[in-house]
């Protein structure tokens, strides 16, 4: 961090208690008098990873010399406070990236350090400074009342999740992976999807598996940016590093990549100066760059599919007429995600990254089951800030 913007202790203090609301990326920006003389702040590349969250701001489409884009943000000084707030590219100085809250100089003095982020699509400047009811404020501007009402739906279907006890399976004479989910979903009255966003009412991502399944819980699904990866497909992927099973003829790779070479020689490295986390090969004296993901990609999937998690744990049996049944008894909800936790993780090797895939026997194409990061169970408090046992 730029020695200029590092806080003192009282706005260390200060940024921890905002933290403690807020569920998004910040940045910080102290003032300077030409800041305030131009009435432009310049919106560095750490401003530009905050505002490009959520959907927000993307500098990448403002034109340079182009119309400034307008939108209302927040200033929470005394009060809250709705300002209007320009973001541009000017035709002069290479068009850097730069925005302004009007009537800010109203709120800052110079040398003010300001907490900046996105919420709710909002942007929302913070001045560190002692401010009167500061946690009703903060309460105030990050309320999403519509993940609070999703929170409370969820608590109403898990009290008759709970007192249904055991609950036919939707695959009753089968056992696959995925039936204890899907089980849960379906009663629920959760429609089966592939999207992106969490899967209950748009706020809440739900995971289930089985006590007994002892496995790393999945966290998303996501194949490398394959812009900035060597090897551009997965079948490439597979091909080169896969192996053909004992009485298989195809190459598979169902493999767990964690921070040192695996059996295949793959192995992950997050290179924290670049942003990127690479998937690289060694073995028996070869090397080989494999793939990558920028952080931004990673850390944009982490935030849209975990704002809220619950994790599910269901116990299973089988009837005497043979079908299967579940019954639901752990309940775990986490929140806002840490993303250099996740990073560190990784480099830990708590959180993994695993191939799901095969080439088809023809030789033709991939079956892709679906490649992801997975955490260990016990580390998920670390990943996220919030878990609250709701069993």
């Amino acid at each position: 961090m730029n020695q200029f913007f590092q806080p003192s202790p009282e706005e260390a203090r200060l940024i921890e208690e905002i933290n403690k609301y807020n569920n998004y990326e910040f940045s910080l920006i102290r003032m300077t008098p030409t800041m305030l003389d131009k009435s432009t702040i310049d919106a560095s590349a750490q401003i530009r990873d905050v505002l490009v969250g959520d959907n927000f701001i993307d500098y990448e489409l403002v034109e340079q010399g182009g119309e400034k884009i307008y939108v209302n943000s927040l200033v929470l000084s005394k009060d809250i406070y709705e300002r209007k707030t320009s973001f541009y590219r000017p035709q002069t100085k290479k068009g850097d990236p730069r925005f302004w809250i009007y009537g800010f100089k109203d709120f800052v003095q110079p040398g003010v350090l300001i907490y900046f982020t996105v919420a709710n699509k909002t942007l929302v400047a913070i001045p560190l400074t002692n401010i009167q009811d500061f946690g009703s404020l903060l309460s105030q501007v990050f309320r999403d009342p519509e993940a609070e009402r999703a929170l409370e739906k969820l608590k109403e279907k898990l009290i008759l999740v709970k007192t249904a006890g055991w609950i036919k399976s939707v695959s009753p004479f089968s056992n696959a992976p995925k039936d204890a989910g899907e089980t849960l979903e379906k009663f629920m009255g959760i429609a089966i999807n592939n999207l992106k966003t969490p899967d209950f009412l748009g706020k809440i991502e739900l995971k289930s598996k089985r006590d007994k399944a002892g496995t790393m819980d999945t966290l998303f699904g996501r194949v490398p940016d394959w812009d900035i990866s060597k090897y551009k497909t997965v079948y490439d992927i597979v091909d080169k590093f896969g192996y053909v099973s004992e009485g298989g003829h195809a190459k598979r790779l169902y493999n767990d990549i964690k921070s040192i070479p695996n059996a295949q020689g793959l192995y992950l490295v997050p290179d924290d100066l670049k942003s990127i986390l690479y998937q690289n090969y060694s073995k028996n004296g070869a090397c080989d760059d494999v793939c990558a993901w920028r952080y931004n990609t990673v850390k944009d999937q982490l935030h849209a599919k975990h704002p809220s998690t619950l994790w599910v744990g269901a116990e299973e049996r089988i009837t005497i007429e043979g079908e299967y049944e579940f019954k639901f008894n752990k309940f775990e909800l986490t929140s806002r995600p840490l993303f250099a936790e996740f990073i560190t993780l990784i480099k830990t090797d708590k959180i993994i990254y695993d191939w799901k895939a095969k080439i088809k026997d023809t030789g033709k194409g991939v079956r892709n089951h679906g490649p992801g990061f997975r955490v260990k169970p016990s580390h998920k408090g670390q990943l996220f800030k919030e878990l609250i046992d709701l069993s």
